[in-house]
């Protein structure tokens, strides 16, 4: 075991400095610009164990050349050659980075044969990023590309594969995408993925056909997925037009134009200044281009643009389905497009929870009717003078029907909802109180420390003021909010008419996303997938932020494989058990959301049980400063005081073994080190210590640096 008293080599300035190269980390070459730092950089020199070293150096532009990486043998520093490396850089006149080299080096650190390369081009609105791998043959081929639209979402991905022995390069995996707008600058927010979805305009997933195929051409690959969305304009009508194909991993990515068909087609009849919809209908077709079946919904506005009421029918154009209407509390009316109109018609581009009564103005009133059952409800609301609402009540009136269906009554629920905000001006908390039932619901919106809206804890009360319980997202019952009602049994199943009918549900643990199909009034069959719904991010880790091998231009993680991959769980309607059944799930998936101030990743097998669970915790400066798991062991890290600069890490296995590591500083473009020691206040001697005031210090109240026989000396 080393001694607790360490000695660190930094900067004198370092204190003063902005983080270190922490962005380093993840940083694409596409974005490297061949610019001076403004200030003096403090950046890591090397990390360090019992048993293994790593050590770095930089160019004037503060991006990493080498990374040594050592071994001790018999009490020696030993190279490791496998791991070390060097790069270079190439910029053109514009200070853009081109491409970047990485080399093998010797026994000595010298460069020797290339290691892998990157290269950016840029054609049109398209970046492209070119990544290549040299093999144990000496020939250097692709390794993965990546294309980024004007917006900088990622588009196209290539996976490349190379056969030493038959020397053929081929394409393993290929993904494709077109989107609308900029999703990425979203990815902070809970939204993020209906954001996404709705500006996806074309999506294709393909691979090759086994081990034995090998190509490069793209049209050769089998499609795995694939989705194409058409907005058309025609003469007063704009239609949404989605294309499916049949046959996955039977067709290949050349012969979809003519194996695709249309699956659905929306069609909206336009007002007369083509701002917004005045009717919809929904058609779903068959392969054969039949439709299978069609609803329409006509919508009512008023002058500012304001939705009025929403009317859904069945399949006869005079038989009423569903009916929402709406007043508004002012004249406050937000300035959307057609196209943002239709999306907020579909519950999308709600960023924090007010706007889900604010799509389009400040509501005064609402209303539903549902004709197959006669459920009803009303809902008035009250807003202050800043705009934000405060109180509501609502009413709801059902029909209730005895074992032999004759015996019915009907049954009025009632109540009331206040609200409260926070700091920001956002949604902290509603308290809904059903004055027929007598209980109380409070639904506390949570936010990171960025103030980004994350999700949602449910608590049972007996009084405005509580006290609460917390309810289990998984076992919580459905509550009811202004002017909604509770879903039906089975699960999910809340239109009977007959025809396609989608599921979209998120409770705050489940995103579950399908379809089901209702013929001669039964449930005929359908499907649905369900992902676990992550609020927040595990914390970046200060030990990967300095000593990732491929720093500083390792590929931007790819969250699209994370989305899309294969972490949920596929159901499928059961025709003789009357419910959903379960068809497939992952063995390992994770859910992260914030709890009692830390960061909590929960594990889930098959089963959609939880496994184990991560707990990260936050200092008061959002540091990660401990790793705890529930199986046993945790990591703890140690900053230099007043920075973000990591000192230590002690990781303790569930067993008790413990590997400490070490992490030393000096300034920027090599700059000769002031000498500044670092050690625990524990095992500080005040003796001849002064503060930097030059006052004798006695007793030692606090971390920070000091001056201890003409040297600087941190305490932390």
């Amino acid at each position: 075991m080393r001694s607790s008293t360490l000695l660190f080599t930094i900067a004198s300035a370092m204190l003063l400095q902005a983080d270190p190269a922490v962005a380093q980390n993840n940083v694409p070459i596409r974005k490297i610009k061949a610019v001076m730092p403004s200030t003096e950089l403090t950046l890591l020199d090397r990390v360090e164990s019992d048993t293994h070293k790593k050590e770095y150096q930089y160019n004037e532009y503060g991006y990493i050349t080498s990374v040594m990486e050592y071994n001790k043998d018999a009490g020696q520093w030993v190279l490791d050659t496998d791991n070390s490396y060097r790069q270079e850089y190439v910029f053109d006149a514009d200070g853009q980075c081109t491409a970047r080299t990485a080399y093998n080096v010797d026994k000595a650190g010298n460069k020797t044969t290339e290691k892998n390369k990157a290269e950016v081009e840029v054609i049109g609105d398209t970046t492209w990023e070119r990544h290549y791998q040299k093999y144990d043959d000496g020939t250097t081929h692709l390794s993965e590309t990546y294309a980024y639209d004007q917006w900088g979402n990622r588009v196209e991905k290539i996976n490349y594969g190379y056969d030493i022995d038959s020397k053929k390069e081929y394409i393993r995996g290929y993904k494709k995408r077109e989107y609308s707008g900029p999703v990425d600058k979203y990815a902070d927010n809970t939204n993020y993925n209906s954001i996404r979805e709705s500006r996806l305009l074309y999506d294709l997933t393909a691979e090759t056909n086994g081990s034995d195929q090998t190509t490069m051409d793209i049209n050769e690959l089998y499609v795995e997925e694939f989705r194409k969305v058409v907005w058309q304009t025609e003469n007063d009508k704009l239609y949404k037009r989605v294309y499916n194909c049949e046959g996955f991993l039977q067709i290949t990515v050349g012969s979809i134009e003519r194996e695709m068909w249309k699956s659905s087609e929306r069609e909206f009849k336009l007002n007369a200044d083509g701002t917004r919809p005045v009717q919809e209908t929904m058609r779903y077709y068959s392969k054969n281009g039949e439709v299978t079946s069609e609803h329409t919904s006509t919508f009512a506005w008023d002058n500012s643009g304001r939705l009025l009421s929403v009317i859904k029918y069945n399949k006869s154009s005079s038989e009423i389905s569903y009916k929402n209407e709406y007043t508004y509390a002012d004249d406050y009316a937000k300035k959307l497009s057609l196209r943002e109109a239709i999306e907020a018609l579909d519950g999308g581009g709600q960023i924090y929870p007010e706007d889900e009564l604010m799509q389009f103005g400040r509501i005064a009133t609402s209303s539903y009717y549902y004709a197959d059952d006669g459920d009803k409800g009303e809902s008035t609301y009250e807003w202050n003078a800043n705009g934000q609402l405060i109180r509501g009540t609502w009413k709801e009136t059902s029909i209730k029907s005895g074992h032999d269906n004759n015996d019915t009554s009907t049954v009025t629920d009632y109540g009331e909802v206040r609200v409260g905000y926070n700091a920001d001006g956002h949604m902290a908390w509603t308290i809904d109180h059903s004055i027929s039932e007598n209980d109380f619901v409070k639904i506390e919106y949570l936010y990171n420390k960025k103030g980004i809206w994350t999700g949602e804890a449910e608590y049972d009360g007996d009084s405005w003021d509580g006290p609460w319980t917390k309810v289990d997202w998984s076992k919580a019952r459905a509550r009811k909010r202004l002017a909604t009602r509770a879903a039906k049994t089975p699960k999910f199943i809340d239109d009977m008419t007959d025809g396609h009918h989608s599921i979209e549900n998120n409770d705050g643990v489940w995103n579950t996303q399908g379809n089901y199909y209702v013929s001669t009034g039964v449930v005929a069959g359908g499907s649905y997938y369900q992902k676990l719904v992550s609020t927040a991010s595990v914390p970046a880790n200060p030990e990967y932020n300095y000593t990732d091998p491929l720093m500083p231009l390792e590929m931007e993680e790819d969250y699209d494989e994370y989305e899309d991959g294969e972490e949920m769980w596929c159901y499928s309607w059961n025709t003789d058990k009357y419910d959903w059944e379960l068809d497939w799930g992952p063995t390992e998936a994770k859910r992260v959301y914030e709890n009692d101030g830390n960061i909590v990743a929960d594990i889930y097998d098959g089963n959609q049980t939880i496994v184990s669970t991560i707990t990260y915790r936050l200092d008061d400066d959002d540091r990660l400063v401990e790793e705890t798991y529930s199986k046993g062991g945790n990591i703890t890290y140690e900053y230099l005081p007043d920075t973000n600069y990591l000192l230590e890490s002690v990781e303790t296995a569930a067993d008790g073994y413990r590997n400490v590591c070490h992490y030393y500083y000096s300034k920027h473009n090599y700059v000769d080190p002031t000498g500044i020691e670092s050690i625990k206040r524990d095992d500080a001697s005040t003796a001849d210590w002064y503060d930097l005031q030059g006052r004798r210090i006695t007793t030692l109240t606090s971390k920070g640096i000091y001056i201890v026989n003409g040297k600087k000396v941190v305490v932390r």
